[in-house]
């Protein structure tokens, strides 16, 4: 064998092993992303959303709330590196408007809403709101 095969036959050894290893990672994380929407779209997911809108604004999904409706930007979706799942809330179909969340499973396995906050528009509607309850 020539020295030009030998160097032929190992530089493609070491591409098909690059792919089989690229095709590994690809598969694993798009496997953990799909168990991460699993999470997201299950009923539990949606009434920790519901009870986080409530906090938010105890009218919420009513005609008297500022949030009337929700829709989870899957686009938004990360794993938070301390545990749990990253996500914005659009509320009322409005960009400017969201929530985010950190979906968490405690130990019982229960969901939770672990952290958040709402977006600075969203939170001076919310205040101006009280404000006139008050």
């Amino acid at each position: 064998m020539t020295k030009r095969k030998f160097i032929v036959r190992v530089v493609g050894i070491v591409l098909i092993i690059i792919l089989g290893i690229g095709g590994k990672v690809y598969m694993d994380n798009k496997r953990f992303k799909d168990e991460m929407l699993n999470v997201v779209n299950s009923g539990q997911a949606k009434q920790v959303y519901e009870k986080t809108l409530k906090n938010a604004d105890s009218k919420a999904l009513t005609s008297d709330g500022i949030i009337k409706s929700y829709k989870v930007d899957y686009d938004s979706v990360k794993h938070n590196p301390m545990g749990g799942i990253m996500l914005k809330l659009i509320i009322n179909d409005d960009n400017q408007l969201y929530i985010r969340v950190t979906l968490d499973q405690k130990e019982n396995g229960r969901l939770t809403n672990s952290s958040g906050g709402g977006s600075m528009p969203l939170e001076d509607m919310l205040e101006k709101e009280n404000m006139n309850n008050d």
